[in-house]
């Protein structure tokens, strides 16, 4: 008896073929001697025969395992390339994104989008903005669907795509589960370049923070997605927290300029008594109404209140408290015989100005708004012809006001930059002293740039003027300009 060498299965003497595998058996050819003394030593050496036992080939249960792990190996290997192949792929990557677009799918959107990205986060509202973008603009969804569609072409066929949509592009990047090719749609991302007149602006876009600015510099904020979005401003300061909103188009390729101006929320503030002391939600601010050309940044909403207080003869007195509300550009805290104050809200018909207005103190301001007008109709005259003689007769030279507007003329000619005035009113003028006045004006401006471009530009401005014994414009000079934020 033997083992076939082939599945070591026992043989007996007559077999010519395993029973088992059907493998040839095979014998040698031995002397009756040595077939005997083979015998003895298999029946009297167990230990031996225990041996080959041990390191016999596997049995017919060994086989099937064998079997069932390469059958198990090819479903998971006709699996991988049916997953590849259809969920994947390039083609079902980019065909499902815009689906999920088509279908107004916010979750699957924004899990394309920010699968792609590096930098960007999209939220929900942003996703929704990026959608409705692509809804209304036909021709932005046509070029990624079609981009989309060139990318995945190339990407299968492995050579370079040459007809990515400038909005968006699909790349291979990486692996996924460490098996699959990991395709992503990658969006090009819209970044806003964000401006304010406050220092500690902070900006949010669609409620979700993105930064913050300060006044004497932009800032670049985002990425986001193209779409409309609603960008905030925020200032926190000692009048409360105060918030300005707008909404912004971004488109690919172009940063969005964001200007946030904070002088709808401020207003103007004079008394009869210039020397009279400024309190705000009843606490004193130590400061002197003549010291104060406006208060803001503040909430417009009536939890900001405003009243002065002066020591005269008779003893302290103190004006109405006034409750600042949307609308009111100028409180009047005045003192008179029943001790109340006045808020008012400028009116204005076909943008003019209260040139005809009483000043606090009761003289007529008409001189001095005249004035004024013709201070900043000779003052563009300047810029534009690139004389500044013009304008320089309405400036006092002693005041920090001629070296100025000097220094701003010649810098204007130097980079050709000139402006057209589209209006200008007097908001308001008060009487300081016997001698000088506050006016208060606002002016709009066209600024056209060396390069070609026009700008349009609106300020807020507090001029100082001075009433002379003599001269040739009449009794004024200028002292000084502010712009006011």
């Amino acid at each position: 008896m033997g083992y076939c060498k082939e599945c070591g299965h026992q043989l007996a003497n007559e077999h010519e073929f395993c029973p088992e595998c059907g493998h040839p058996v095979e014998r040698k050819e031995t002397s009756s001697q040595g077939a005997q003394s083979q015998r003895y030593v298999e029946s009297a050496s167990p230990s031996v025969e225990e041996g080959r036992e041990s390191v016999k080939p596997p049995n017919k249960k060994t086989k099937v395992i064998a079997i069932s792990v390469i059958a198990a190996a090819a479903i998971l290997g006709g699996a991988y390339y049916g997953i590849d192949k259809t969920m994947m792929a390039p083609k079902a990557v980019s065909e499902k994104f815009i689906a999920s677009v088509k279908g107004n799918d916010i979750d699957k959107v924004k899990k394309y989008v920010n699968d792609g990205q590096i930098q960007l986060e999209a939220n929900d509202g942003q996703t929704k903005a990026f959608i409705t973008y692509l809804h209304e603009n036909p021709d932005v969804m046509k070029s990624i669907s079609e981009g989309l569609a060139a990318d995945s072409r190339a990407l299968e066929a492995g050579v370079p795509s040459e007809d990515h949509s400038s909005y968006a592009k699909l790349e291979q990047d990486g692996k996924k589960w460490g098996i699959f090719d990991h395709y992503t749609v990658q969006v090009n991302p819209v970044y806003a370049k964000v401006q304010s007149t406050e220092d500690a602006t902070a900006v949010y876009i669609d409620g979700q923070k993105a930064g913050t600015v300060s006044s004497d510099s932009s800032k670049k904020i985002g990425p986001f997605l193209p779409g409309t979005h609603t960008v905030k401003g925020e200032v926190q300061n000692d009048y409360g927290k105060v918030e300005n909103e707008q909404e912004i188009d971004g488109t690919e390729g172009e940063d969005v300029n964001v200007e946030f101006d904070w002088s709808d929320h401020a207003v103007y503030v004079s008394s009869d008594y210039d020397d009279a002391t400024l309190f705000v939600n009843g606490k004193d601010t130590k400061t002197e109404i003549g010291d104060i050309d406006y208060l803001g940044p503040l909430p417009m909403d009536g939890s900001v209140k405003v009243y002065a207080e002066r020591k005269f003869d008779s003893g302290e007195k103190k004006t109405e408290e006034v409750s600042i509300k949307k609308g009111m550009e100028d409180i009047a805290l005045n003192f008179d015989e029943e001790n109340t104050a006045e808020a008012s809200a400028p009116s204005r018909e076909d943008g003019e100005g209260s040139q005809d207005s009483k000043a606090d103190s009761g003289v007529s301001t008409s001189e001095v708004s005249s004035f004024i007008e013709q201070y900043m109709y000779a003052t563009i005259s300047s810029i534009n012809s690139g004389d500044f003689s013009i304008a320089e007769p309405y400036i006092d030279s002693n005041g920090p006001k001629y070296k100025e507007q000097k220094d701003y003329t010649a810098y204007l000619i130097k980079k050709g930059i000139t402006e057209d005035l589209l209006s200008f009113n007097v908001n308001r003028v008060t009487k300081i002293d016997d001698s000088m006045y506050k006016v208060y004006t606002t002016e709009e401006y066209d600024i056209s740039y060396g390069d070609g471009s026009v700008k349009y530009k609106k300020f807020n401005s507090i001029h100082k003027v001075k009433e002379l014994s003599d001269g040739s414009l009449g009794v004024y000079q200028l002292i000084s300009s502010t712009e006011v934020k």
